[in-house]
């Protein structure tokens, strides 16, 4: 056999190895195909396992007795945890209703100035507060003011669908509670269900330190904020 039929066959050869190994490399990804199809790999939990976010009215009743000087100490505390949550989580106007027709009707103006005072002081200013009276039984001596504001509430679907033989799957395919999980605790652990819905605007620029990095930077200064040896990130310091 002369070097050109000896060269010939060794391409030959070769060319069945590679075919050989395509064809494995196909048979095993063959199993594997059930996984691989258009709508699995167009997947997300939040198809299978969708988080509702719903709107919500928080509450909060002050009671306001005839007489009473000024607020109790638990209504002050409920009022300022209430203003915290309004800050992280309230949409649109907190809304303060005051009762009409009651007999304590004239004691709740006077506390009306008193829970907007202690609103103030947590960060809930009068530009964000809105008033509306509602008419209260003639019978109804502590009838109370009424705080409210709008917020959204998220709303997972429920897990544990085992309707599924989990030990035969021919198709490789995913099973009914997969992602379930992870998106329960998304729905948990959001600290505003409103950014499921859509992102939050964006916060005005910090002005006053641009000015200075600036400064710093025309100066020939170092323009990075300064850090302390709590600042190295270190767990822990032993060596």
């Amino acid at each position: 056999m002369n070097r050109k039929t000896e060269m010939k066959t060794a391409g030959m050869t070769g060319r069945r190895a590679l075919g050989a190994i395509a064809l494995i490399a196909a048979t095993g990804l063959a199993g594997c195909s059930g996984f691989n199809t258009a709508e699995h790999a167009q997947f997300g939990a939040h198809y299978s396992h969708p988080i509702s976010v719903e709107t919500d009215v928080a509450t909060l009743n002050i009671g306001v007795v005839p007489g009473q000087p000024g607020l109790s100490p638990a209504d002050r505390a409920a009022i300022e945890d209430f203003a915290a949550a309004y800050r992280q989580r309230g949409h649109g106007a907190l809304t303060i209703s005051t009762p009409s027709g009651s007999p304590n009707s004239g004691a709740a103006t006077v506390a009306l100035s008193d829970v907007r005072d202690l609103l103030s002081e947590n960060g809930v200013g009068a530009g964000d507060l809105a008033y509306t009276p509602y008419r209260a039984s003639g019978a109804d001596a502590a009838a109370p003011l009424i705080l409210s504001f709008k917020r959204y509430v998220a709303r997972p679907t429920a897990c544990g669908n085992w309707s599924q033989n989990y030990a035969l799957d021919p198709t490789n395919g995913l099973t009914p509670n997969h992602g379930c999980a992870t998106q329960n605790n998304i729905a948990a652990m959001v600290a505003n269900p409103a950014d499921l819905v859509a992102p939050r605007n964006m916060t005005p620029a910090d002005a006053a330190r641009r000015s200075t990095v600036l400064e710093k930077y025309r100066a020939g200064e170092a323009t990075a904020t300064a850090r302390g040896d709590q600042d190295s990130g270190a767990v822990s310091e032993v060596k």
